[in-house]
Protein backbone atom coordinates (compact mmCIF):
# COMPACT_ATOMS: atom_id res chain seq x y z
CA UNK A 1 0.00 0.00 0.00
CA UNK A 2 0.78 3.64 -0.52
CA UNK A 3 -0.49 7.07 0.68
CA UNK A 4 0.55 10.18 0.36
CA UNK A 5 -1.48 13.82 2.00
CA UNK A 6 0.46 16.62 0.02
CA UNK A 7 -0.27 20.46 0.08
CA UNK A 8 1.28 23.34 -1.20
CA UNK A 9 1.79 24.51 2.39
CA UNK A 10 4.15 22.24 3.58
CA UNK A 11 5.51 21.78 -0.27
CA UNK A 12 5.49 24.88 -2.24
CA UNK A 13 6.90 22.41 -5.11
CA UNK A 14 4.01 20.61 -4.56
CA UNK A 15 1.38 21.60 -7.59
CA UNK A 16 4.69 21.24 -10.06
CA UNK A 17 5.46 17.87 -8.46
CA UNK A 18 1.90 16.68 -9.34
CA UNK A 19 2.02 17.58 -13.04
CA UNK A 20 4.83 16.46 -13.56
CA UNK A 21 4.69 13.18 -11.87
CA UNK A 22 1.16 12.82 -13.93
CA UNK A 23 2.76 14.01 -17.48
CA UNK A 24 3.16 10.24 -18.68
CA UNK A 25 -0.36 9.55 -17.79
CA UNK A 26 -2.15 12.43 -18.37
CA UNK A 27 -2.20 16.02 -19.87
CA UNK A 28 -3.75 18.08 -16.46
CA UNK A 29 -4.90 21.72 -17.29
CA UNK A 30 -7.69 23.81 -16.43
CA UNK A 31 -6.24 25.10 -13.66
CA UNK A 32 -6.33 28.84 -12.10
CA UNK A 33 -3.76 31.41 -11.11
CA UNK A 34 -4.59 31.05 -7.47
CA UNK A 35 -4.48 26.82 -7.35
CA UNK A 36 -0.79 26.64 -6.93
CA UNK A 37 -0.74 28.30 -3.69
CA UNK A 38 -4.08 26.25 -2.59
CA UNK A 39 -3.06 22.74 -4.33
CA UNK A 40 -3.18 19.85 -2.48
CA UNK A 41 -3.25 15.87 -3.29
CA UNK A 42 -4.53 12.96 -1.28
CA UNK A 43 -3.80 9.36 -2.30
CA UNK A 44 -4.42 5.93 -1.01
CA UNK A 45 -3.38 2.76 -3.53
CA UNK A 46 -3.34 -0.68 -2.66
CA UNK A 47 -2.57 -3.75 -5.13
CA UNK A 48 -4.34 -6.81 -5.17
CA UNK A 49 -2.51 -8.99 -7.04
CA UNK A 50 -3.82 -7.66 -10.87
CA UNK A 51 -6.27 -5.24 -9.69
CA UNK A 52 -4.91 -1.54 -8.19
CA UNK A 53 -7.75 0.01 -6.13
CA UNK A 54 -6.98 3.92 -5.39
CA UNK A 55 -8.66 6.71 -3.56
CA UNK A 56 -7.50 10.07 -4.61
CA UNK A 57 -8.85 13.92 -4.18
CA UNK A 58 -7.60 16.81 -5.44
CA UNK A 59 -8.55 20.56 -6.53
CA UNK A 60 -10.30 20.66 -9.34
CA UNK A 61 -9.00 19.89 -13.01
CA UNK A 62 -9.03 18.70 -16.52
CA UNK A 63 -7.44 15.12 -17.20
CA UNK A 64 -6.54 14.77 -20.90
CA UNK A 65 -5.22 10.97 -22.02
CA UNK A 66 -4.19 12.02 -25.70
CA UNK A 67 -1.93 9.98 -27.75
CA UNK A 68 1.12 11.08 -26.43
CA UNK A 69 0.22 10.15 -22.58
CA UNK A 70 -1.05 7.09 -24.32
CA UNK A 71 2.02 6.02 -26.58
CA UNK A 72 4.65 7.24 -22.80
CA UNK A 73 2.27 5.06 -20.36
CA UNK A 74 2.29 2.15 -22.28
CA UNK A 75 -1.07 1.15 -20.37
CA UNK A 76 -3.53 -0.72 -22.14
CA UNK A 77 -6.15 -2.02 -19.46
CA UNK A 78 -9.71 -0.78 -17.99
CA UNK A 79 -10.69 1.61 -15.26
CA UNK A 80 -13.59 1.45 -13.33
CA UNK A 81 -14.02 4.85 -11.71
CA UNK A 82 -16.76 6.25 -9.29
CA UNK A 83 -16.53 9.92 -9.12
CA UNK A 84 -18.36 11.81 -6.35
CA UNK A 85 -17.76 15.44 -7.57
CA UNK A 86 -19.53 15.14 -11.00
CA UNK A 87 -17.94 15.75 -14.38
CA UNK A 88 -18.01 16.18 -18.38
CA UNK A 89 -15.93 15.11 -20.67
CA UNK A 90 -14.71 12.77 -23.88
CA UNK A 91 -14.31 9.47 -24.38
CA UNK A 92 -12.78 8.85 -28.34
CA UNK A 93 -15.43 11.12 -29.43
CA UNK A 94 -17.88 10.43 -27.66
CA UNK A 95 -19.78 13.80 -25.57
CA UNK A 96 -20.04 11.94 -21.28
CA UNK A 97 -20.82 13.53 -18.15
CA UNK A 98 -22.09 12.04 -14.81
CA UNK A 99 -23.42 13.72 -11.96
CA UNK A 100 -21.96 12.72 -8.70
CA UNK A 101 -22.01 9.81 -7.32
CA UNK A 102 -21.59 7.88 -11.18
CA UNK A 103 -19.64 5.24 -12.37
CA UNK A 104 -17.57 5.46 -15.47
CA UNK A 105 -15.72 3.11 -17.91
CA UNK A 106 -12.02 3.98 -19.21
CA UNK A 107 -10.51 2.21 -21.72
CA UNK A 108 -6.51 3.22 -21.21
CA UNK A 109 -5.64 2.98 -24.37
CA UNK A 110 -8.14 4.67 -26.01
CA UNK A 111 -8.79 9.08 -26.26
CA UNK A 112 -10.14 10.45 -23.18
CA UNK A 113 -10.72 13.72 -21.36
CA UNK A 114 -12.79 14.47 -18.26
CA UNK A 115 -13.43 18.07 -16.65
CA UNK A 116 -13.81 17.56 -12.72
CA UNK A 117 -14.74 20.39 -10.96
CA UNK A 118 -12.97 18.73 -7.41
CA UNK A 119 -11.21 15.34 -7.76
CA UNK A 120 -13.07 13.22 -5.74
CA UNK A 121 -12.88 9.80 -7.22
CA UNK A 122 -12.34 5.96 -6.25
CA UNK A 123 -10.76 4.13 -9.06
CA UNK A 124 -10.19 -0.04 -9.93
CA UNK A 125 -7.80 -0.52 -12.73
CA UNK A 126 -6.54 -3.97 -14.08
CA UNK A 127 -4.30 -4.94 -17.51
CA UNK A 128 -6.60 -5.80 -20.47
CA UNK A 129 -5.36 -9.63 -19.63
CA UNK A 130 -6.77 -9.49 -15.94
CA UNK A 131 -10.25 -7.52 -17.50
CA UNK A 132 -13.34 -9.85 -17.71
CA UNK A 133 -13.81 -9.92 -21.93
CA UNK A 134 -17.37 -8.09 -21.27
CA UNK A 135 -15.52 -5.08 -19.92
CA UNK A 136 -12.79 -4.27 -22.69
CA UNK A 137 -16.08 -4.26 -25.57
CA UNK A 138 -15.30 -1.16 -27.41
CA UNK A 139 -18.60 0.34 -26.92
CA UNK A 140 -18.08 0.37 -23.44
CA UNK A 141 -15.49 2.73 -23.27
CA UNK A 142 -17.03 6.18 -21.99
CA UNK A 143 -20.39 4.33 -20.58
CA UNK A 144 -21.39 5.19 -17.25
CA UNK A 145 -24.40 4.15 -14.42
CA UNK A 146 -25.67 6.18 -11.35
CA UNK A 147 -27.29 5.32 -8.99
CA UNK A 148 -30.88 5.09 -10.45
CA UNK A 149 -30.90 1.45 -10.74
CA UNK A 150 -31.26 -0.37 -7.97
CA UNK A 151 -28.10 -2.46 -9.10
CA UNK A 152 -26.66 0.90 -9.47
CA UNK A 153 -26.67 1.67 -5.96
CA UNK A 154 -25.91 -1.67 -4.44
CA UNK A 155 -22.63 -1.24 -7.30
CA UNK A 156 -21.71 2.35 -5.85
CA UNK A 157 -21.89 1.26 -2.44
CA UNK A 158 -19.65 -2.08 -3.12
CA UNK A 159 -16.90 -0.11 -4.41
CA UNK A 160 -17.49 2.55 -1.90
CA UNK A 161 -17.08 0.39 1.42
CA UNK A 162 -14.13 -1.39 -0.79
CA UNK A 163 -12.34 1.32 -1.05
CA UNK A 164 -12.35 2.55 2.95
CA UNK A 165 -11.23 -1.05 3.83
CA UNK A 166 -8.93 -1.95 1.49
CA UNK A 167 -5.90 -0.52 3.34
CA UNK A 168 -6.74 -3.36 6.22
CA UNK A 169 -7.45 -6.32 3.58
CA UNK A 170 -5.41 -9.30 3.16
CA UNK A 171 -4.51 -10.34 -0.76
CA UNK A 172 -7.32 -12.69 -0.98
CA UNK A 173 -10.11 -10.84 0.67
CA UNK A 174 -9.29 -7.63 -1.76
CA UNK A 175 -9.71 -9.94 -4.99
CA UNK A 176 -12.59 -11.74 -3.96
CA UNK A 177 -13.99 -8.70 -3.49
CA UNK A 178 -12.74 -6.76 -6.38
CA UNK A 179 -14.39 -9.65 -8.38
CA UNK A 180 -17.48 -9.35 -6.67
CA UNK A 181 -17.66 -6.08 -7.72
CA UNK A 182 -16.81 -6.64 -11.61
CA UNK A 183 -19.85 -9.47 -11.41
CA UNK A 184 -21.93 -6.33 -10.32
CA UNK A 185 -20.52 -4.20 -12.53
CA UNK A 186 -21.41 -6.53 -15.60
CA UNK A 187 -24.57 -6.84 -14.89
CA UNK A 188 -25.32 -2.87 -14.32
CA UNK A 189 -23.95 -2.09 -17.75
CA UNK A 190 -24.51 -4.55 -19.91
CA UNK A 191 -28.37 -5.23 -18.41
CA UNK A 192 -29.00 -2.89 -15.90
CA UNK A 193 -31.37 -5.12 -14.37
CA UNK A 194 -30.90 -8.20 -11.75
CA UNK A 195 -28.54 -10.44 -11.37
CA UNK A 196 -29.01 -14.39 -12.78
CA UNK A 197 -29.03 -16.74 -10.56
CA UNK A 198 -25.65 -18.03 -11.20
CA UNK A 199 -24.28 -14.63 -10.86
CA UNK A 200 -25.65 -13.76 -7.64
CA UNK A 201 -24.13 -17.22 -6.06
CA UNK A 202 -20.56 -16.16 -7.82
CA UNK A 203 -20.91 -13.10 -5.85
CA UNK A 204 -22.43 -14.37 -2.38
CA UNK A 205 -19.49 -16.67 -2.78
CA UNK A 206 -16.88 -14.89 -2.91
CA UNK A 207 -18.26 -12.68 0.01
CA UNK A 208 -18.42 -15.90 1.99
CA UNK A 209 -15.43 -16.80 1.31
CA UNK A 210 -13.50 -13.39 2.52
CA UNK A 211 -16.17 -13.60 5.68
CA UNK A 212 -15.27 -16.69 6.46
CA UNK A 213 -11.40 -16.24 6.22
CA UNK A 214 -11.37 -12.96 8.10
CA UNK A 215 -14.04 -14.52 11.04
CA UNK A 216 -11.93 -17.70 11.29
CA UNK A 217 -9.22 -14.71 12.30
CA UNK A 218 -10.59 -13.26 14.68
CA UNK A 219 -13.22 -15.66 15.99
CA UNK A 220 -12.06 -14.71 20.00
CA UNK A 221 -12.24 -11.10 19.81
CA UNK A 222 -15.85 -9.89 21.30
CA UNK A 223 -15.78 -7.42 19.08
CA UNK A 224 -16.23 -9.67 15.82
CA UNK A 225 -19.64 -8.68 14.35
CA UNK A 226 -21.86 -7.17 11.66
CA UNK A 227 -20.16 -3.83 11.82
CA UNK A 228 -16.88 -5.35 11.86
CA UNK A 229 -17.32 -7.73 9.05
CA UNK A 230 -18.73 -5.17 6.63
CA UNK A 231 -15.84 -2.66 7.36
CA UNK A 232 -13.04 -5.28 6.92
CA UNK A 233 -14.80 -6.98 4.00
CA UNK A 234 -16.05 -4.03 2.23
CA UNK A 235 -20.09 -5.19 1.67
CA UNK A 236 -23.00 -3.51 3.19
CA UNK A 237 -25.14 -4.91 6.13
CA UNK A 238 -27.77 -6.40 3.37
CA UNK A 239 -25.15 -7.96 1.18
CA UNK A 240 -23.40 -9.66 4.47
CA UNK A 241 -26.65 -10.47 5.19
CA UNK A 242 -27.99 -12.19 2.35
CA UNK A 243 -24.45 -13.79 1.84
CA UNK A 244 -25.12 -16.19 4.78
CA UNK A 245 -28.88 -16.26 4.65
CA UNK A 246 -29.04 -20.22 3.39
CA UNK A 247 -26.99 -20.88 6.64
CA UNK A 248 -28.63 -19.53 9.00
CA UNK A 249 -27.23 -16.07 9.06
CA UNK A 250 -23.66 -14.37 10.02
CA UNK A 251 -24.56 -13.92 13.45
CA UNK A 252 -25.68 -18.36 14.02
CA UNK A 253 -22.26 -18.69 12.26
CA UNK A 254 -20.00 -16.95 14.30
CA UNK A 255 -21.69 -18.34 17.58
CA UNK A 256 -21.48 -21.91 15.78
CA UNK A 257 -17.78 -21.33 15.13
CA UNK A 258 -17.08 -20.14 18.39
CA UNK A 259 -18.94 -22.99 20.21
CA UNK A 260 -17.07 -25.37 18.07
CA UNK A 261 -13.95 -24.25 19.21
CA UNK A 262 -15.00 -23.65 22.95
CA UNK A 263 -15.97 -27.03 23.06
CA UNK A 264 -12.56 -28.38 21.97
CA UNK A 265 -10.92 -26.22 24.52
CA UNK A 266 -12.98 -27.56 27.55
CA UNK A 267 -12.29 -31.51 26.01
CA UNK A 268 -8.47 -30.55 26.24
CA UNK A 269 -8.51 -29.46 29.69
CA UNK A 270 -6.56 -31.27 32.30
CA UNK A 271 -8.57 -30.94 35.11
CA UNK A 272 -11.23 -28.23 35.07
CA UNK A 273 -7.89 -26.00 34.34
CA UNK A 274 -8.96 -22.92 32.44
CA UNK A 275 -12.00 -22.82 33.86
CA UNK A 276 -15.54 -22.28 32.52
CA UNK A 277 -15.70 -18.65 32.48
CA UNK A 278 -11.98 -18.44 31.42
CA UNK A 279 -13.36 -20.42 28.16
CA UNK A 280 -16.18 -18.24 27.30
CA UNK A 281 -13.87 -15.06 27.88
CA UNK A 282 -11.15 -16.52 25.66
CA UNK A 283 -13.74 -16.95 22.39
CA UNK A 284 -15.80 -14.06 22.38
CA UNK A 285 -18.89 -14.51 24.83
CA UNK A 286 -19.88 -11.72 26.61
CA UNK A 287 -20.42 -13.56 30.03
CA UNK A 288 -20.16 -17.14 31.25
CA UNK A 289 -23.67 -17.43 31.52
CA UNK A 290 -24.25 -16.25 27.63
CA UNK A 291 -21.86 -18.89 27.06
CA UNK A 292 -23.68 -21.33 28.91
CA UNK A 293 -26.56 -21.06 27.72
CA UNK A 294 -26.15 -21.04 24.27
CA UNK A 295 -23.71 -24.27 24.94
CA UNK A 296 -26.57 -26.38 26.42
CA UNK A 297 -28.81 -25.13 23.17
CA UNK A 298 -26.74 -26.39 20.67
CA UNK A 299 -24.91 -29.70 22.57
CA UNK A 300 -27.67 -30.48 24.91
CA UNK A 301 -25.65 -30.14 28.43
CA UNK A 302 -23.51 -27.69 30.10
CA UNK A 303 -20.14 -26.67 29.37
CA UNK A 304 -19.11 -27.46 32.78
CA UNK A 305 -20.42 -31.04 32.58
CA UNK A 306 -17.93 -31.85 29.84
CA UNK A 307 -15.31 -34.19 30.46
CA UNK A 308 -11.65 -33.73 29.40
CA UNK A 309 -10.46 -36.25 26.91
CA UNK A 310 -8.74 -38.61 29.32
CA UNK A 311 -4.57 -38.39 28.57
CA UNK A 312 -3.89 -42.30 28.31
CA UNK A 313 -0.08 -43.01 30.32
CA UNK A 314 2.55 -44.41 27.67
CA UNK A 315 3.16 -47.87 27.79
CA UNK A 316 6.05 -48.91 29.65
CA UNK A 317 7.44 -51.28 27.79
CA UNK A 318 10.86 -52.35 30.51
CA UNK A 319 8.58 -55.11 32.75
CA UNK A 320 6.47 -57.54 30.64
CA UNK A 321 5.17 -57.11 27.27
CA UNK A 322 1.74 -56.25 27.53
CA UNK A 323 -0.22 -56.25 24.25
CA UNK A 324 -3.42 -57.24 25.78
CA UNK A 325 -2.52 -53.61 28.31
CA UNK A 326 -1.87 -51.56 24.53
CA UNK A 327 -5.14 -52.95 23.25
CA UNK A 328 -7.12 -51.89 26.01
CA UNK A 329 -6.25 -48.58 26.39
CA UNK A 330 -6.73 -48.54 22.28
CA UNK A 331 -9.92 -49.66 23.03
CA UNK A 332 -10.80 -47.20 25.64
CA UNK A 333 -11.00 -49.20 28.55
CA UNK A 334 -9.85 -48.90 32.07
CA UNK A 335 -6.61 -48.00 33.03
Amino acid sequence: MARWNVTAVNDPDAFDRYRAGLADWYDTSGFSDADASRFFTEKTICQFGDFVLTRGRSIGQTLTRGPEQIRRSGLDGVTLLLDFGGLEGDADGLTVSGRPGTVHIRHQARLSAARLAAVDVLTITMPREAAPPWLMEPHLHGASIDSCPAIGRILINHISVLASTAPTMGLEQGINSIRAALILAEKAFRNSGRLSSNQTKAVYRSIRAAATQHIDRHLTESQLGIVHLTNAIGVSRATLFRAFSESGGINRHITHQRLQRARSALLERIGRNPSVAEIAHTHGFVSEAHFSRLFKLAYGTPPGAVRPLRTLPEPDFSGDIRYDLLLDWMKGGPD
